[in-house]
């Protein structure tokens, strides 16, 4: 992933952070930049004037927005590259992720959380560990994936009897490497099981949530079924009614097919 988008992402959350601060940040990535500008500039935003340049998209779209697409941005191609012949659909992974990021979102801005690009952003990388156990065990993950289906049962839970970690612990250490906040390796390392540590994560229990009911619509990595462990907990600490969270579901699939076509254009 390109490092640039991880900066953005570090520099937009600080206190003292400015549209020229996170401007010239993306500017030492002119690809990133210029897939950034067509996003800005797609149907998707609706902008009533034409975007020219990175600093005008942060002042128009505002430094959290700006930090959740220079994450997708950055993370459409490079999902693709690495995940070709790798037993997953890449397309269908990230199909999921944004799913499930912008049911996320939505949850988390009908909670009242200050930030829900935030969340957002988690959301988008919570499978990330998926990549790298496709990625490093190639020739075993197939295997994996099989069980799962023939003892139908979740794969986290093959994972984690196959090695003694799932791709949620992975997916946390990943953070770790890349340097994010703290909360991004937290959540992703709970999202399976929110109920698991003695304080639950919020933005854990909203991942888990989300991509629980976005699988349930059969929308997955193409290379595991709908096997799921919906951990109730979490389902109560959040607090939406089904049919709630069905109505968000609908509008975050669609809020995902409009950025799909766009975000294909700029790649």
């Amino acid at each position: 992933m390109p490092e640039v988008a991880f900066e953005v992402m570090r520099v937009a959350d600080l206190t003292d952070s400015s549209a020229i601060t996170v401007a010239a940040t993306l500017a030492r990535d002119p690809s990133l930049s210029v897939r950034i500008l067509r996003l800005a500039n797609s149907a998707f935003y609706g902008m009533s004037r034409e975007v020219t340049s990175i600093s005008d998209a942060v002042v128009v779209l505002g430094m959290r927005t700006v930090k959740s697409l220079s994450l997708v941005a950055a993370s459409f191609p490079w999902l693709h590259k690495a995940l070709h012949g790798k037993g997953i659909n890449p397309t269908l992974l990230w199909n999921h992720s944004l799913t499930t990021a912008y049911l996320v979102r939505s949850m988390a801005t009908k909670k009242g959380i200050q930030d829900a690009e935030l969340p957002f952003c988690v959301g988008l990388l919570h499978d990330i560990g998926t990549v790298v156990f496709a990625v490093w065990k190639e020739n075993a993950f197939g295997n994996l994936v099989s069980r799962a289906e023939d003892e139908h049962r979740p794969l986290d839970a093959i994972e984690r009897e196959t090695y003694g970690f799932d791709h949620a612990e992975v997916g946390a250490e990943l953070c770790d490497v890349w340097n994010l906040p703290k909360v991004y390796g937290n959540a992703i390392r709970y999202h399976h099981q929110p109920s698991l540590p003695e304080t639950p994560d919020v933005i854990a229990d909203l991942i888990h949530v989300a991509d629980f009911m976005v699988r349930e619509r059969g929308i997955n990595e193409g290379a595991f079924g709908q096997i799921y462990q919906r951990d109730l907990g979490a389902f109560e600490r959040v607090g939406f009614s089904d049919e709630e969270l069905n109505e968000m579901l609908d509008s975050a699939i669609a809020q995902c097919e409009e950025l799909q076509g766009s975000e294909r254009k700029a790649a």
